[in-house]
């Protein structure tokens, strides 16, 4: 796994990918309401925080099980053997995700009680079949490259929302610096190979080049924008159901 070099392209892959994800964070009613409310509304920053708190409760639970399910995760012959010479390395990079992924849960938590809602709060708000779907969609995903492309949007989404609402003035004051850390923990740093992102893009990579799976950019953008579209689907639902409607809970 140490030999195996990305394509010369795969960090303008990434990039492109990032730029048309950003695109669609900017369309987000979700993310436009955040950005725009007063301090004294913020029921779109609850609708955000109470909406995806079942993604962000079980994401850490989803990469664990990718890492401890290896090698018996993968159907494709040839991966399960190539995972189990390197499953120790593979589960190493990705029980550091979920490690750090428990710890921004936390961080959530802390942003929630800038808005007023408690975690107790956070476990009984009604989870929307748009977030259900996103996080069984990728529990479900039984190929290892593609499932590690959906953890490479999670960190594409979850960096560019930070960007995105750290830039907004009335979000930033209205958080406050506790209600700020979770944001702040996803910078946008494309250089760094060790971010999650770069780690999964990395190991994703490296499954389809030994199943000869097809890794080329429209593959490649097609994973990712698909669980990008997820993350859309549930914003939208978020905001119709939670915070246009009256305010949120």
């Amino acid at each position: 796994m140490s030999k195996f070099k990305l394509p010369p392209q795969a960090p303008d892959w990434l990039e492109r990918s990032a730029a048309e994800a950003r695109g669609k964070i900017a369309d987000s009613p979700l993310m436009q309401g955040c950005a725009a409310e007063n301090s004294d509304e913020r029921r779109y920053a609850r609708a955000l925080l109470g909406g995806f708190w079942h993604f962000v409760d079980v994401f850490p639970g989803i990469i664990r099980e990718t890492y401890t399910a290896v090698p018996a995760l993968e159907a494709d012959e040839r991966l399960r053997r190539f995972l189990m010479r390197a499953a120790r390395r593979v589960a190493g990079k990705l029980q550091g995700m979920e490690t750090d992924e428990r710890s921004h849960r936390e961080l959530w938590i802390a942003s929630a009680r800038q808005v007023g809602l408690s975690e107790r709060q956070l476990h009984a708000w009604p989870v929307l079949p748009e977030i259900r779907h996103l996080a069984d969609q990728m529990a479900a995903e039984r190929d290892l490259g593609r499932r590690l492309l959906y953890f490479v949007a999670v960190e594409i989404v979850a960096a560019e929302v930070s960007q995105f609402l750290s830039r907004a003035p009335r979000f930033v004051e209205s958080m406050g610096a506790n209600g700020m850390l979770w944001f702040a923990a996803h910078p946008v740093d494309r250089q760094n190979p060790a971010t999650h992102e770069a780690i999964a893009y990395g190991l994703a990579l490296s499954f389809k080049r030994v199943t000869a799976g097809p890794l080329d950019e429209a593959s490649v953008h097609a994973d990712i924008q698909r669980c990008v579209d997820w993350f859309f689907a549930g914003s939208v639902a978020c905001a119709r159901a939670f915070s246009e409607a009256g305010g949120g809970r």
